[in-house]
């Protein structure tokens, strides 16, 4: 658990510093996520999710390792930013509400994956680590890269491979 928790903070350092791009203008925002699924990129998605008939910024998470997209959905609230991050085979949300950004079980408004399928796949020590990632406000690209860089360890290794 240590190792893990020593993983993050070297992962939020290494973001923070070599993230190479700005997510505008079709432009990919690229970093290392410290995992075994390697580089990713971040880029608006063409495909963007529609909730309560809103078309929400969507942006696709690619990883070097991994076969599948991963979409990230924002949803601005009142006192809340919902990212809500997804694929075909995993499904999770992260919340920054008053500067406090962590990650929760995906809402049943949002969801779409039945529940004891993502409990199967969730893993629970990176889960409770990750329940409060940082404690001051961040840009939108922050929390993007935040949520590339911690995503990964939310899902137990046997089923990385289908991310």
């Amino acid at each position: 658990m240590k190792t893990k928790l020593f993983l993050l903070t070297v992962c939020l350092a290494l973001f923070s510093v070599f993230a190479n791009a700005k997510i505008k203008d079709g432009k990919a925002m690229t970093g290392n996520s410290l995992s075994d699924l390697g580089q990713y990129e971040i880029t608006r998605s063409d495909a963007p999710m529609v909730y309560d008939n809103k078309v929400l910024d969507t942006y696709d998470l690619k990883y070097e390792n991994a076969t599948n997209t991963v979409k990230i959905a924002v949803l601005q609230e009142k006192k809340c930013r919902t990212f809500i991050v997804r694929n075909e085979e995993f499904e999770i949300q992260y919340t920054c509400t008053n500067g406090v950004f962590g990650v929760k079980k995906i809402e049943k408004r949002f969801q779409e994956i039945p529940e004891a399928e993502m409990n199967m796949k969730l893993d629970r020590v990176g889960y409770y680590a990750q329940r409060v990632i940082c404690q001051n406000k961040k840009s939108l690209d922050e929390y993007l890269g935040l949520i590339a860089c911690y995503f990964p360890d939310l899902v137990k290794e046997e089923f990385q491979a289908s991310l």
